[in-house]
């Protein structure tokens, strides 16, 4: 292990704080890398190379200060970490009197190290695990599959189980930090970052309790708002239990994130597809999902590719194709033509085509009567040339509507 300038400083920094003595670490080649006097930082300290040569405390009086190089009085000791010396701490001072401070400098000093070299390795292995995912999402597994497959169990993930893709959305993420803080200011971008850690963690953890009884879930960050979830399934099951099984799920989570942490959340949920392939394309069409059904429904905030049938071809067609179609049908270029249809027509005949092109229900449902209904079919028809009481013709308006939602995408 190796202690760095910045991780010394900062043990320094707290320790001087605690006992009000000048405390300085050195590194394994006797180098002052942290200290209370910053004209020492860098120096050579002849009497901590002697603790490491001879892995033992070393008081340094007065009169042998001038014998070595770059010390003063004080006491020097070893840091360990095992069996293993990674460096040197000393204090300054009267060897009499900060001698019985020295084992407990030396304890708390190695605590702290210690607690600091534990986060780093769970940081890396957090790093491996999120790497390890954003290879298999974006097609970097290589050409030995195998070899990929072994890696992933390395980390504890186990890719040959049948999973599908659930991309959770947590809404304006990180908006919500950026837009509170001066982004001119270091500081205020420091304690950002480290706010902005904080809240990943504490979603993941979320996250991980919510599956706790479910151990081969995996987890994982994909940053900016996106956390996903490569959930286990069974494929003995029909594909519909399966996808209701999702979104239930799905639905939960939104609830719990909701009300542990006050962000509202979206989910999209892929298909199940065999293979390592298979989970790219599963996230994918997770990731298609989300994009497509905050379009079209965002209050719902839990979309299954299966379930947005046209949607989809609606959402992959061809800008201009798209544009052009929704001018023909609903004569959107046609000033003259569209003052004549107010918001409501097209809002009434959306729900026409939600009640399967029922007059009844479709009164019922928006409160008005039945020849109210009848009479705004019938200003559609002569405005479109389309009569959306006729299947075929309603279908072409059910489309160009659909359509709608995707102008300007």
């Amino acid at each position: 292990m190796e202690i760095t300038h910045e991780l010394a400083q900062q043990i320094v920094d707290k320790t001087i704080n605690i006992i009000g003595k000048n405390i300085n670490i050195m590194n394994e080649k006797g180098i002052i890398i942290g200290t209370g006097d910053k004209s020492r930082l860098n120096q050579y300290h002849e009497g901590a190379a002697l603790v490491l040569k001879n892995r033992k405390k070393m008081f340094i009086h007065a009169e042998n200060e001038t014998n070595l190089v770059g010390v003063k009085p004080g006491i020097n000791l070893p840091i360990e970490n095992g069996h293993e010396i990674i460096g040197v701490v000393g204090i300054t001072g009267n060897p009499d009197e900060v001698g019985p401070l020295g084992e407990i400098i030396k304890t708390t000093v190695e605590i702290m190290l210690q607690q600091q070299f534990l986060l780093k390795e769970i940081d890396l292995e957090r790093q491996a695990k999120d790497n390890f995912i954003h290879d298999l999402f974006f097609g970097r597994v290589g050409p030995d599959k195998d070899l990929f497959i072994a890696r992933g169990n390395v980390v504890g993930y186990d890719i040959t189980i049948p999973r599908v893709v659930l991309l959770v959305n947590i809404n304006y993420f990180e908006k919500t930090i950026h837009k509170s803080n001066n982004r001119n200011d270091y500081n205020k971008l420091k304690e950002e970052e480290i706010y902005l850690q904080r809240l990943k963690e504490d979603l993941l953890r979320i996250l991980q309790d919510f599956f706790a009884n479910q151990p081969k879930e995996i987890l994982a960050y994909m940053g900016g708002d996106n956390f996903v979830i490569l959930k286990t399934i069974n494929t003995n099951e029909k594909p519909e239990i399966t996808r209701e099984k999702l979104i239930k799920v799905s639905r939960e989570i939104k609830r719990i994130i909701l009300k542990q942490k006050k962000f509202t959340a979206s989910v999209g949920i892929g298909e199940y597809h065999p293979g390592i392939k298979g989970l790219k394309h599963s996230y994918q069409e997770a990731c298609r999902a989300i994009e497509i059904g905050e379009r079209v429904d965002s209050k719902s905030g839990v979309h299954h590719i299966a379930y947005l049938g046209i949607y989809r071809i609606c959402a992959e067609t061809n800008p201009e194709i798209r544009d052009n179609y929704i001018q023909n049908i609903l004569k959107d270029n046609n000033y003259d033509k569209r003052k004549e249809l107010k918001a409501y027509f097209w809002e009434t005949l959306q729900t026409f085509f939600e009640k399967n092109l029922n007059i009844t229900d479709t009164a019922k449902s928006i409160f008005i009567h039945r020849n109210t209904l009848l009479y705004r079919l019938e200003r559609i028809r002569q405005v479109t040339g389309l009569d959306p009481r006729k299947f075929n013709e309603a279908l072409q308006l059910d489309i160009a509507l659909k359509m709608k939602h995707f102008q300007g995408k």
